[in-house]
């Protein structure tokens, strides 16, 4: 669809500040897609992540609400909320698709007000979904059909400079961050998140003396020291997670795939089986047919399914099961 000339000029600003960064500045990329994504649309909370589909790990190394920056990490998503969604559509989500439905079953941040409006584009590679961005406003409707192409437009400006700075090798992170040691006791995913929550202080820490020091001087250059220091931590935290979510595991050992499924009744699961099945979905009345039900049945079992997996259609199954589609689908309502 055409752009705006404000939005055109956002894009511009933020593909422009996104290539002057060094190498490896993923903080200052991360800023610059916020940046655009405010200019052209009122936003209270946004958000960078990296998705694992395979081990259904996500990380976010960016997090802002409401003016200032979120401590970050890693975690597992489940099955029923906007980023398993995502990883089987591949698809942007529009908190107007649902009224937010698929939103608020994830993990909240910011304030503990729902948004009134939202937007989640996915970051797509060449081995599939990589990450999302996501935008949350508390004014209704304004993440409009233009702003969710600028954000899908960002998302793959984001992509190309994050993989930019991957230089290929194992960072051994324990050399510059003896804290990143696993001492056996704990993970080195839990590790690399206490380290995140340490630095988190730290930057609480430096601005409430920044703060308190505005009272006591007029020097500006102390000042600005003290913000670049807060900053910093936060530019750590950004490139610390990033590493971690390009990885499936942070130990290099793979995990298991969870069930993505799990959650659904055993009948469930076998009308599932046959609509994701190699030789493609049979449709209604085929299911019937192997499992000795009614059609009205059938479909009121895909219906369930689909709900507790949060996917609007059945086609989208394939995704979740497979990973792509297939070649001989052909889903009835």
């Amino acid at each position: 669809m055409p752009l705006s000339d404000a939005v055109v000029r956002a894009l511009r600003h933020a593909d422009q500040k996104m290539h002057e960064v060094e190498r490896g500045d993923v903080f200052s990329v991360y800023e610059a897609c916020r940046a655009a994504v405010s200019a052209i649309a009122p936003v209270d909370d946004f958000y960078i992540a990296l998705v694992k589909d395979r081990d259904r790990r996500i990380s976010y190394p960016y997090l802002f609400s409401n003016g200032r920056y979120l401590e970050t990490g890693s975690l597992t998503y489940g099955p029923g909320g906007v980023v398993a969604w995502i990883a089987a559509s591949h698809k942007p989500y529009r908190h107007r698709d649902d009224n937010g439905a698929l939103l608020n079953r994830g993990v909240r941040f910011g304030d503990d007000e729902l948004s009134a409006d939202a937007a989640v584009v996915p970051m797509i590679g060449e081995d599939g979904l990589v990450g999302i961005i996501g935008a949350l406003s508390d004014t209704p409707s304004v993440f409009t059909d233009e702003v969710v192409t600028a954000m899908t437009w960002l998302a793959g400006v984001v992509l190309d400079r994050v993989q930019a700075a991957d230089p290929g090798r194992r960072l051994d992170l324990s050399l510059v961050y003896p804290e990143l040691e696993d001492d056996g006791r704990a993970g080195a995913l839990l590790a690399v998140n206490r380290t995140s929550a340490a630095l988190t202080g730290m930057a609480v820490e430096i601005d409430g003396l920044r703060h308190h020091l505005e009272e006591l001087t007029s020097e500006g250059a102390l000042d600005e020291r003290l913000a670049a220091l807060s900053r910093r931590c936060f530019e750590v935290q950004a490139a610390i997670i990033t590493r971690v979510g390009q990885h499936a595991s942070v130990d290099g050992r793979a995990e298991s795939r969870p069930d993505p499924l799990e959650g659904l009744s055993p009948r469930e699961r076998d009308v599932v089986a046959l609509v994701t099945s190699r030789t493609g979905d049979p449709g209604n009345a085929g299911i019937a047919r192997a499992l000795d039900i009614g059609t009205a049945t059938v479909k009121t079992h895909i219906s369930s399914a689909l709900g507790k997996l949060g996917l609007q259609h059945r086609s989208e199954l394939r995704w979740l099961v497979h990973g792509g589609p297939g070649p001989l689908d052909r889903a009835e309502g």
